[in-house]
């Protein structure tokens, strides 16, 4: 018989600039860890997009500059409608309006989705805790803090061989630790 039981763990966000368990955060917010984006094989944001409930992304003819929509809220030029963090720094970028509508590669950059603690999807308007182009919401990619104290690193390896077409593959490290113990790392 197998003894183990699997907890439930309480995921902290900040998406209130406070730290708190999502449960008790009084907004609609979605908070995907990194354990969990792995085991759903989410790789991109345009996966993301597919999982996380009113979260709509545009590619723009470029995967590198999607547009992020949260609840259909959505402008074809000038200011973003949601907002688009990596820990407190805003991504969010304006929309220009090309020949025709075109917006080719003019969305917001977005990291990739690996060896991040967590992505926070904020639902609804956010304008009061960060600033314009969150009437829709806002999508915070929130990166892990260095321990000052012991190392850690993660490792993902892929590869395919497509029965036609080119070997494809794909490569990430990432390693953290303390550089000066118990001050910088």
């Amino acid at each position: 018989a197998n003894d183990t039981v699997d907890v439930l763990a309480d995921v902290v966000v900040t998406a209130t600039r406070q730290a708190d368990t999502v449960n008790r955060v009084p907004l609609s917010v979605s908070a995907v860890t990194q354990r969990s984006l792995d085991q759903q094989g989410i790789k991109t944001v345009q996966d993301l997009g597919r999982t996380v409930p009113a979260l709509t992304i545009l590619n723009n003819n470029n995967s590198m500059t999607p547009t992020l929509t949260i609840r259909g809220i959505y402008a074809n030029t000038g200011a973003a409608t949601t907002g688009v963090y990596l820990d407190d720094t805003s991504l969010t970028k304006r929309q220009v309006s090309g020949p025709g509508g075109n917006t080719n590669g003019n969305g917001t950059p977005v990291p990739p989705l690996f060896d991040l603690e967590r992505v926070e999807v904020l639902r609804g308007p956010q304008g009061t805790l960060y600033g314009g182009s969150s009437q829709g919401g806002t999508v915070r990619f929130i990166t892990p803090t260095p321990s000052l104290t012991t190392w850690s690193g993660n490792a993902r390896v892929e590869g395919s061989l497509p029965h036609t077409g080119d070997p494809r593959y794909e490569a990430g490290l990432a390693i953290g630790g303390p550089i000066v113990q118990d001050k910088l790392g």
